[in-house]
Order: structure tokens, then sequence, then C-alpha cells
């Protein structure tokens, strides 16, 4: 399932509640920078299930390396503060969702 959804902050507790534990960032090749996923850093260790859309965009077929359990996709972007995740802009969700069916249809099909 893919849905959108906003995250409080702090983020990094917000986006570990999403993955269901501690967080890493991960820059899959299927997606366009500066989106990037969230996973959970031990989902392999926690044997979480395949996540099939985030194998995909991480080229999983071609390393081995599975992506489990839940994804947040975000993207890498300036705050005040400096370099960090940043959500997405209306526009960039839909293109996102879009570009996301289209991935996992070329797979089914």
């Amino acid at each position: 399932m893919v849905e959108v959804k906003d995250f409080a902050p702090p983020l990094y507790q917000s986006l570990g509640e999403a993955v269901g534990g501690t967080i890493e960032l991960v820059r899959p090749h299927g997606l366009a920078r500066p989106f990037v996923m969230i996973v959970n850093d031990e989902g392999l260790l926690l044997d979480l299930p395949l996540n099939r859309l985030g194998s995909i965009l991480y080229e999983t077929h071609k390393h081995g390396s599975p992506i489990v359990g839940n994804v947040v996709i975000m993207k890498e972007g300036m705050t005040s503060r400096g370099p960090d995740i940043i959500g997405l802009k209306p526009q960039e969700e839909k293109a996102l969702m879009n570009n996301l069916r289209e991935a996992f249809q070329s797979v089914k099909t």
C-alpha cells in the first residue's frame, strides 16, 4: 500500500515509528535525486516482510540485498539548519506516485 503522510518533528522519531525502528537513509538508483528512502536499519535482522516496491527501486535484482518492511520516501534539501531530510511538495507527491505505479507495473508485466 502506498499512502501520503505528514510527519511531525522530531523527524527521526516519527520516521522511526513509521518504519518500526531505527532509521537508515537509502539512495536507491530507482529514484532520482533528491529523493531518498527511509527504511528500518535492522529490518533484515527483525525478519520484516519483503517490500517489493522498495526492492525494485533499490535494484535488489542486481545485488541481492532486499528492502524489507515499511519505506518512507522523502527528499534531501536545505533547511534553516542546513542540509536535512524534508517533505515533498504536492506536485512532487503526484509525480512520484505516478512513477511508483509505472515502476511496479513494469515488473508485474
